[in-house]
């Protein structure tokens, strides 16, 4: 897992499981029914759908790896 990946996780899931991959995480939280019970959103988040956590996840990853690259800032 990148670090983006993990970071973006942490930001937004109280717990997740070791063997999952980001990907998978992302995808569980995706389907309709989602229920894992080793997935655990942070109360901040818990009124939101699993999907809009995962979209959460998703944005946070993103800005970690903007901010994080060696690049000019347009």
């Amino acid at each position: 897992m990148k670090a983006s990946e993990q970071f973006a996780l942490n930001q937004w899931l109280s717990d997740y499981p070791d063997n999952m991959t980001y990907e998978e995480i992302i995808a569980a939280l995706q389907v309709d029914e989602w229920k894992i019970d080793d997935i655990t959103v942070w109360y901040l988040v818990e009124n939101n759908t699993t999907d809009q956590v995962a979209m959460f996840i998703e944005d946070t990853k993103d800005a970690f790896e903007r901010a994080t690259a060696d690049q000019p800032i347009l």
